[in-house]
């Protein structure tokens, strides 16, 4: 009869844990980051009244073992490691684990470990846990080489150094990046080019230079020479005006004959027109500006009142604009580069289509900012699809600038990068019309205000400047067994034998998670499912709870029996 009494009591005992575990889960249920735990149970050892035994054949069969349990225990106390809900806070420092892993902090007495990622920054400026004091770990040697921006983390120190506030020094100009595109469309600068009517000779065939004037199918009549005798009278006369390519007006008479050919024309209007070449093409009198861009020249060629001789229209009438002289597609504008103190200047740049569909990249300088002593890249050309092919430019015209800042003394080159060869990731000729994005790297000096947490826990600083740089990254445990660690309080837990030891890493590799800025985990106790439990517990605490009564009635019985 006692071991009734001792079966039900276990009962009490195991029960009253598992509403000890139930309400520490609901304690819990809006701690940051807390997983809830379950209660598992096993039976105890066995009294044996009879042991097995094995049959006879053909006479009896075997005896089944006759065995009556002891109660129960509590064999463990798993934690469900499940995520719990990412609740968006709007604080830069707070930090939440989508998946595996956890943060790591220096305790004083050795590392722990936690998934609340409610961070902030102490009196000397380094990442802690400001409800314990404990102090965030970094991984790696991000933000301890000067060469990658400010390095404000100490080789060998693990805490995370986040001084805001602190002095940030400007850093020179060392590369520029060019993106976006030119335009399909775009062209190369041209010559103004003016063409008169085709003249002809022999019933149609092109007048060539060595033609007389008045052998020309146009010709109405024949232009003659001076008059005869002292003194000669003037013979006729052409009237040549119009404009050079600068604007100067031109308004002179050519004095033919019968023997003046059509290449004396060409050469007198040659001699006009000093800044274009006058040449005659397949017959027609063609005026080429010698340079590319806009001109003003023209020309009109007729007959002076008087003469003997006359030309028909197609020799006396206004020239045609045939090739409209301009400067190409060109893009300009300007970007901010800084020199070796972080002083800002002003960059200007042009990239300008040549006439060999090749496009050639112009800087330049204000001269109280420095000089430029290499401010041209050329030969940067374009294949079929528009993407870049090659920069064919050297020496003056490479792929880099070269500057003096007035307040140096030595050269500085900054790289021009135009993107991937055989690609339009940077600088492309494609599109309707011109869009160009130049982006310098460089910055003037300024101070540390805030910073933001990536993906992969980097911890990037803002600096009033605009600088974005790696300050550290974050560490992340990882174990082989999580459910074997060790409740630390304050939402830390501490390695144990059965976890493994801590694997640290980063975010993002290996079975770790990604960090999510701004945001904090939430518990993931659920309320319905530990209501529920409550209600088994409470049942099955007063089942026990019953066989103990019930015992004690029968005990009572019992005594009574000699009364």
């Amino acid at each position: 009869m006692a071991n009734s009494l001792l079966t039900g009591i276990s009962g009490l005992r195991g029960h009253q844990k598992m509403l000890e575990v139930i309400g520490n889960n609901l304690a819990n249920v809006n701690t940051t980051a807390f997983k809830t735990s379950r209660t598992l149970f096993s039976d105890l050892i066995y009294e044996s009244q009879r042991g097995a035994s094995a049959g006879t054949a053909g006479t009896l069969g075997s005896v089944n073992p006759l065995q009556i349990g002891t109660g129960s225990q509590v064999t463990s106390v798993d934690r469900n490691f499940s995520q719990g809900n990412l609740e968006s806070t709007g604080e830069d420092l707070d930090a939440a684990i989508d998946g595996d892993g956890f943060f790591v902090a220096e305790s004083g007495n050795g590392r722990v470990f936690t998934r609340s990622g409610a961070f902030s920054i102490d009196e000397t400026g380094h990442l802690e846990d400001s409800s314990t004091g404990y102090l965030l770990q970094r991984f790696g040697s991000l933000g301890e080489d000067s060469g990658e921006g400010p390095a404000f983390q100490t080789p060998a120190d693990g805490r995370i150094h986040i001084p805001i506030g602190a002095s940030i020094l400007g850093t020179v100009t060392t590369q520029i990046e060019l993106s976006g595109q030119l335009g399909a469309n775009s062209t190369g600068p041209t010559q103004r080019v003016i063409t008169g009517g085709s003249l002809t000779t022999g019933g149609g065939t092109p007048a060539i230079g060595a033609v007389l004037l008045n052998d020309l199918d146009s010709s109405i009549s024949d232009y003659e020479g001076p008059t005869a005798g002292p003194p000669p009278t003037p013979g006729d006369l052409i009237r040549l005006f119009g404009a050079q390519a600068d604007g100067t007006v031109i308004d002179s008479s050519f004095s033919v004959d019968g023997t003046t050919t059509l290449q004396d024309l060409v050469d007198q209007l040659g001699t006009l027109y000093p800044a274009s070449t006058v040449s005659l093409v397949n017959g027609a009198i063609t005026v080429t500006a010698n340079a590319t861009g806009t001109t003003s020249h023209s020309m009109v060629i007729q007959d002076e009142f008087g003469n003997v001789g006359a030309q028909d229209s197609s020799f006396t009438g206004q020239f045609d604009l045939t090739v409209a002289g301009n400067d190409g597609t060109v893009v300009s504008g300007s970007l901010p580069i800084y020199d070796e103190r972080g002083t800002e200047h002003t960059l200007g740049y042009e990239l300008a289509k040549q006439t060999d569909n090749s496009w050639t990249l112009t800087a330049d300088l204000d001269p109280a900012a420095g000089t430029i002593l290499d401010g041209i890249v050329s030969g940067i050309q374009f294949g079929a699809d528009g993407s870049l092919t090659q920069v064919t430019g050297t020496g003056i015209g490479d792929g880099n600038i070269e500057v003096r800042f007035a307040n140096s003394t030595s050269a500085h080159i900054i790289a021009i990068d135009l993107g991937t060869l055989g690609d339009i990731d940077g600088l492309s000729e494609i599109g309707t019309s011109p869009n160009v994005s130049f982006l310098a790297d460089g910055f003037s000096p300024g101070e540390l205000q805030s910073v933001q947490i990536d993906a992969d826990g980097t911890i990037s600083g803002i600096g009033s400047n605009g600088l974005k740089f790696a300050i550290a990254q974050l560490a992340i445990a990882a174990f082989r067994n999580p459910d074997g660690l060790e409740n630390a309080g304050g939402n830390y837990y501490g390695e144990s034998l059965a976890s493994g030891n801590a694997e640290i890493g980063t975010a993002l590799s290996g079975d770790r998670g990604a960090i999510r800025a701004g945001q904090l985990e939430g518990s993931n106790v659920d309320l319905a499912l530990e209501f529920t439990k409550l209600l088994v517990a409470q049942r099955g605490f007063s089942a026990n709870a019953r066989t103990i009564t019930v015992t004690d009635e029968v005990l009572e019985e019992l005594t009574n029996i000699i009364r």
